[in-house]
């Protein structure tokens, strides 16, 4: 059995090593096949939460930017970037947003949100 993390006083994951302690007696829970309402079901629930949380905060996600979205959606809908030159104004508009020379207009981001159903705040770039 791996070693356990002493939450007598309870804390989040602070480092790597109680984040990869946390982990293998997540393993070694889930090996144990504990049964709900068991105090090893309730343990495993807690280290989740805290391996979320820890996960959340050390390796953020960085937001795919509007054009890897716009992207993904044509390919679902089987369009090119070519579908787009009505919806976006002309094909230097779509050529330009592409190449991340233009920042859609708000006139765009519905267009494209009718067209493809791409939520609206996703074409709309992270603010830093």
């Amino acid at each position: 059995m791996a070693k356990t993390l002493d939450f007598k006083k309870p804390h989040l994951l602070r480092d790597e090593y109680e984040y990869n302690t946390a982990l293998a007696e997540v393993e070694d829970l889930l090996n144990s096949n504990p049964k709900a309402g068991s105090a090893d079901f309730d343990r495993l629930e807690f280290l989740a939460v805290l391996i979320e949380q820890y996960e959340v905060e050390s390796y953020p996600l960085d937001s795919p930017s509007p054009q890897v979205f716009v992207d993904f959606m044509l390919e679902q809908r089987g369009m090119s970037r070519g579908d787009l030159t009505e919806v976006m104004g002309g094909k230097s508009r779509v050529s330009e947003f592409f190449a991340g020379k233009r920042e859609l207009s708000v006139n765009q981001v519905r267009a494209l949100r009718e067209a493809l159903g791409v939520p609206a705040d996703l074409l709309i770039p992270a603010m830093d």
